[in-house]
């Protein structure tokens, strides 16, 4: 009886083997047959998104992607039969053997998409590998040469001003080639990117994608003209989250926490606007009654 109470407790202890609104799926390899148990996504709300376009959310981005445990496939898609014939010396070859050792889930998948053909779906993964990239350091070399890497694949594709999907991997490489301090070069791409008055067709949201993107280009001129690096500018927040970090440091006073990075000169002049007067003073009050 004992013993079994000490492995209950035990069990109990254990650390889950996924991070929350994740569940273990029993998956099959599609190159092997090897069977392992993959994360599988439960459930999940978004808030938004950082200009890099990685979600804010309930949940850390990007989502996790399923790994054969035994020769390392990144399983990003749902392969075919042809793909999978092709995959299999792919996951095989020294190279992909050595970037399991160094590179991120997402950028091996980008590595595979491109090897298939696949450049655009190569281009969107290595998006989401700046964000793995950027979450675990966002000045570090990986963070750096991946930013790279995604900006040089997204202008490489042909440009589509009627295809929103084109439009936003060029939007995406402008903010890229900014975070990375190539200021000219991003202010030169941001200004070539064409939205046509048709783009996204029928789409039931055309017109409010239209609006977006173009909103989203004038908002990324500002921190390319002021040579600003920082992932996210104080000036392409919402208006919710220029408030939070305009009271950063007090938010941080009042619930005794690692102060924030001081305010820039810019940022402070961006606090004093009068659109964000009657928010301060709110959000001040609250704090003075907790």
């Amino acid at each position: 009886m004992l013993a079994t109470l000490v492995a209950m407790l035990a069990l109990a202890q254990e650390s889950p083997r996924f991070p929350p609104h994740y569940a273990g799926r029993a998956t099959t390899c599609p190159v092997g047959g090897e069977t392992f148990d993959a994360p599988a996504l439960m459930h999940y709300s978004t808030f938004g998104a950082l200009p890099d376009g990685q979600p804010v959310g309930s949940i850390g981005f990007p989502i996790l992607l399923a790994e054969c445990p035994g020769n390392g496939l990144v399983i990003y898609d749902e392969f075919t039969p042809e793909q999978v014939t092709r995959l299999a010396p792919l996951v095989s070859s020294d190279t992909y053997k050595a970037l399991r050792g160094a590179e991120s889930s997402y950028y091996r998948a980008s590595w595979l998409a491109d090897a298939l053909g696949d450049r655009k779906q190569a281009a969107w993964l290595l998006l989401s590998a700046t964000w793995e990239a950027k979450n675990a350091d966002q000045a570090g070399e990986r963070a750096r040469r991946y930013n790279a890497a995604f900006a040089a694949a997204a202008m490489a594709l042909p440009a589509d001003a009627k295809d929103f999907a084109s439009i936003a991997l060029r939007a995406r490489a402008a903010n890229a080639l900014r975070e990375l301090g190539r200021f000219e070069e991003a202010e030169v791409l941001r200004t070539a990117i064409v939205l046509a008055p048709d783009a996204g067709g029928t789409e039931e949201k055309a017109a409010q994608n239209r609006e977006g993107w173009a909103g989203y280009l004038k908002k990324l001129a500002g921190p390319i003209a002021r040579k600003d690096s920082v992932r996210l500018p104080i000036d392409m927040m919402p208006d919710r989250e220029v408030v939070f970090r305009c009271l950063g440091k007090e938010y941080a006073v009042r619930y005794k926490r690692p102060s924030p990075a001081p305010l820039t000169v810019f940022e402070i002049e961006y606090c004093a606007r009068p659109e964000f007067a009657a928010d301060l003073v709110e959000r001040r009050k609250q704090l003075a009654a907790q």
